[in-house]
């Protein structure tokens, strides 16, 4: 089916083909092309600008630090080069023989760029050269940069904000919109994720030790993928062409966790070389690097739920459940990459790109749990409360182990061809991405003594308790010998995720003659299989055991008395040996088929797209104007559980499908207002297809809680009409100042519905995604990069940047109220200072995101908001040698929490510390 857009659009489109100017013939002439590169290392240097002085024309440089000048009527021309942060190199050329140039700048004169300013001056000259609105992060000299993973080097961006597990960054939400709404590949190529619930890829698993450059586009061109209404994120490794000759880089160090008291090792590896396959030209590159990390943390967390609760002859909003948590990490990483390329010359590129990442999470939970709903309240003010006849199964501890692997793959090969009439590229690749948690069982154990009574205290903040007997405090229930073996609660998950992709792009500059105008044209095509096998069984028959005889060293827990300490391997041990013993109870076997099989599908989704593009160039302006066509076909295949009035389960299979086709036209515009002041405007459609959760056949039923969760087959994917307005002014060396403004309209924005009144599950309250009326967003960008030049602040960097959002989503559930979207923060902000000279590099970052709403509840006083968050890293490095420098890194260095709360910030609903990580270590390259 055509989306409701379409003839809307479709007019627009035909609206800017008739703008588009007229095609003029204009007589074939001399081309001269070429390469950009550093003199002193041989780098090229993507994003320089080369423009014919006697005609104004100008190219930027590509990746590979090529350029075509085509349609040039005189023999002699004289090229101005200009690169930020390098002088402005001019040279005359004759068109008829030089075919193929190597321009190399040189700023012997300056100052030595290296490091930060490097690496800045590398993402500003990329940001100048997009035709979209694009954000880059490229790495310094050494191939590296400061953070320990993609999603941590991404928060630095304007318009960009992380989510974190265990202190780590581990999505990215780009400009207010749920990661799961952007798309994520590397080196041009589509990685798959192992979430279930959300597309959103872990960047977490991408360590940034091979990494060359990170982008992030705001407002796609018609020749990228359409499925970005956050955005999307491109991955680049190193290219051996990247580097002059054999090049050997490495880094090595080990960090303590201030929490753990553990130090963790991590080190990284770079190797790229050049070879000539024929004759003297090095036409060959190998780049290979290798990562690991080794890390060892732990957190102390504490949860909490309110809700209302009798209270005498009426009700108050009290504390339900707390939750005290401890958490024992182990995470290993292990990323390598393999870039293979071969350049007979300037103009054809082959590749063969492979990355890989292995991410293992090995976790022990320790929890100890009070159920206050319980008891009796007998006493509160609305703050401090006492509970009194408290029962001894309310009061539980849980031992839990699980080991999380995800393993992506993503191979990409294909071609470059630059030629006098037209470029060509075209590409193939697959992405093979997995989750296994095979082994996570928690052992569940209650108190067995006699009842006792509470106190607690709320509305101020983290929760306070203490638990009593007789009215005295008592610590009966910090002792592991009163409490006796429940269950077993097994939960293991596989999913597959894999991913085929192939498409070409077609340009042909000075099409029909016009030499202003460039048309381009592509296709591509994407097959995706997703398979989630995810089961839960409790068994609740079990051997008698005391959780004494699994007491283990008392853990440190700086949010109160966690009481002693459980060893998860003594737990796993005595089930592995006595597993004969541990059943589930006939009267549960309904219970956890339901929980076993309710979750699971199997889904296919294939998409055809094609696009067109029309590029004209005036004498200081840009117009790109064109439309992409994207077909959606979606098949599934769940399980259908229904329950009967007497309890009995009927099992089915049950297949849903669905086909769209969504048009995305698309207008960018580009005006030199003078050599240093640009300014861009963008008007973008783009879509997000619901998440394989969402839209598969799936039904996890809960008959203890009489609540029911659905998939929903008939859901139509994300529409958003996008307008974005930037000024950018360059106005001094590697330095920046940016301003902009976007809103975005967003259709068929997915939100959950609860109701009681579907037949199939009378009796149960059933939660289901639906496409709510619709959302938007505002927003205001900010952005300053400053190199200082004068001889007393030489050496010194500045930056900062500032997004305003002002969000809108209505939520059925919740007629007449208007809410902000999920995971979007009115403020976000980023601050840094730098310093380096010949030996000596500092850099000190300050991140600011402000609280965002996580979840929308019944009423606003059961809206869940995931609190501000700022954090403050600093890293350093001395070089004692041409080939050793010494590095440190201090994160989290306020030991900033994560916090979420229920209502407003009285009520805490998470709080959890992870304590400051230092990390000394070496580099260098050779």
């Amino acid at each position: 089916m055509l989306t409701k857009r379409f003839k809307k659009n479709a007019i627009k489109v035909a609206m800017f083909g008739l703008g588009l100017p007229l095609a003029a013939y204009v007589q074939a002439a001399q081309t001269v092309e070429g390469v950009v590169q550093k003199a002193d290392s041989g780098v090229v240097l993507a994003g320089a600008a080369v423009k014919v002085k006697e005609t104004g024309q100008q190219v930027f440089t590509d990746a590979s630090g090529r350029f075509v000048l085509r349609n040039l009527t005189t023999d002699q021309v004289t090229l101005e080069i200009n690169y930020i942060g390098l002088p402005v190199v001019t040279q005359t050329v004759q068109t008829s023989n030089n075919q193929n140039l190597t321009i190399q700048l040189d700023d012997l004169e300056r100052l030595t760029v290296v490091g930060q300013r490097q690496a800045q001056n590398k993402a500003l000259n990329l940001y100048r050269a997009s035709d979209s609105i694009t954000n880059f992060i490229a790495s310094d000299d050494m191939g590296q940069f400061v953070d320990q993973n993609v999603a941590e080097s991404l928060q630095r961006l304007a318009g960009t904000s992380i989510s974190r597990d265990q202190g780590e960054g581990r999505f990215v939400s780009i400009r207010g919109i749920s990661a799961g709404l952007s798309n994520v590949t590397v080196n041009g190529m589509r990685i798959g994720t192992p979430e279930g619930s959300s597309r959103a890829v872990p960047l977490d698993v991408i360590p940034t030790g091979s990494i060359e450059g990170i982008s992030v586009t705001k407002a796609p061109t018609p020749d990228m993928a359409g499925d970005a209404i956050g955005g999307a994120v491109d991955v680049k490794s190193a290219s051996a062409f990247d580097r002059d000759g054999a090049q050997l880089r490495y880094r090595a160090e080990g960090s303590y966790n201030e929490l753990s008291g553990d130090t963790s090792p991590k080190f990284s590896v770079n190797a790229s070389d050049v070879f000539s396959l024929s004759g003297d030209k090095k036409d060959f590159g190998v780049s290979f690097g290798l990562n690991y990390l080794d890390r060892k943390l732990e957190s102390d967390n504490q949860e909490a739920e309110y809700d209302m609760v009798d209270f005498g002859d009426d009700e108050a909003f009290a504390l339900l459940e707390l939750q005290q948590r401890k958490y024992f990490v182990n995470r290993e990483r292990i990323g390598s990459n393999l870039n293979l390329e071969y350049r007979p010359d300037n103009n054809n590129k082959y590749f063969l790109n492979t990355v890989f990442s292995r991410f293992s999470d090995a976790e022990t939970r320790q929890r100890s749990i009070y159920v206050f709903e319980e008891g009796t309240l007998t006493d509160f003010d609305g703050e401090q409360a006492t509970v009194s006849e408290l029962a001894p199964d309310a009061v539980r501890k849980r031992i839990r182990y699980r080991t999380k692997e995800q393993d992506t793959l993503a191979v990409s090969l294909g071609g470059d061809h630059i030629q006098d009439s037209y470029n060509l590229d075209y590409y193939a690749g697959v992405s093979i991405t997995k989750e296994r948690v095979l082994d996570e069982n928690e052992g569940r154990f209650e108190f067995d003594g006699d009842e006792l009574e509470a106190t607690y205290t709320i509305g101020r903040g983290v929760p306070r308790f203490n638990i009593l007997r007789n009215g005295v405090a008592d610590t009966t229930h910090l002792d592991n010998a009163n409490y006796v073996l429940d269950r077993a609660v097994l939960e293991p998950i596989k999913v597959d995720d894999n991913e085929y992709n192939l498409g070409a792009n077609l340009e042909l500059p000075y099409f029909a003659g016009n030499s202003n105008f460039t048309l381009k044209t592509g296709v591509d095509l994407r097959w995706k299989d997703k398979d989630t096998n995810s089961d839960i069984t409790e068994l609740r028959s079990v051997p008698d055991a005391l959780l004494s005889e699994f007491t283990g060293p008392t853990p440190k827990y700086g949010l109160g008395n966690l009481g002693q300490g459980v060893s998860s391997s003594r737990y796993i041990q005595f089930f592995n040996q006595n597993r004969a013993d541990f059943n589930a109870r006939p009267r549960d076997q309904v219970a956890n088929q339901l929980t076993e099989l309710g979750e699971d599908f199997v889904a296919d989704e294939n998409v055809q797209a094609a696009y067109l593009m029309g590029t004209y160039d005036g004498d200081n302006w840009r117009l790109i104007a064109g439309a992409r066509v994207e077909r959606t076909d979606y098949s599934a295949t769940g399980n259908q559980l229904e329950l009967d009035e007497e309890g009995d389960l009927t099992i089915s299979q049950r297949t849903a499908s669905s086909d769209y086709t969504n048009v995305l036209p698309g207008l960018h515009f580009h005006y030199e207002l003078a050599e240093d002041l640009m300014l861009r405007a963008a008007w973008t459609n783009t879509i997000a297809r619901p998440s394989f959760n969402d839209i598969s056949p799936r039904a996890s039923i809960d008959v203890e809680e009489n609540e029911v969760s659905l998939g929903n087959p008939e859901l139509d994917p994300y529409e958003a009409m996008n307008y974005d307005l930037m000024l950018d002014w360059y106005y001094g060396e590697g330095s920046l100042v940016s301003a902009g403004i976007f809103y975005k309209d967003i259709d068929n924005f997915i939100v959950e519905q609860t109701r009681n009144d579907v037949p199939e599950f009378a009796g149960f309250d059933v939660t289901m995604p639906i496409n709510a009326l619709g959302a938007s967003v505002k927003g205001l960008e900010f952005n300053v990069q400053h190199s200082f030049s004068n001889e007393m602040l030489r050496g010194f960097l500045v930056g900062a940047n500032m997004t305003l959002l002002d969000t809108e989503l209505a939520v059925p559930d919740r007629a007449g109220e208007s809410f902000s979207l999920p995971e979007s923060a009115e403020k976000a902000g980023n601050l840094f200072l730098g310093y380096e000279n010949d030996v000596f590099s500092a850099r000190a970052s300050l991140s600011y995101r402000d609280k965002f709403l996580s979840e929308v509840g019944d009423s606003a006083m059961y809206d869940i908001y995931v609190a501000e968050h700022t954090q403050v890293d600093i890293t350093a490095s001395y070089k004692l040698s041409k080939n050793l420098e010494l590095v440190t890194e201090l994160v989290n260095l306020t030991d900033e929490p994560l916090e979420l709360y229920q209502g407003n910030k009285n009520y805490n609903f998470q709080y959890e510390e992870y304590g400051m990580t230092v990390a000394f270590g070496v580099k260098g390259k050779f």
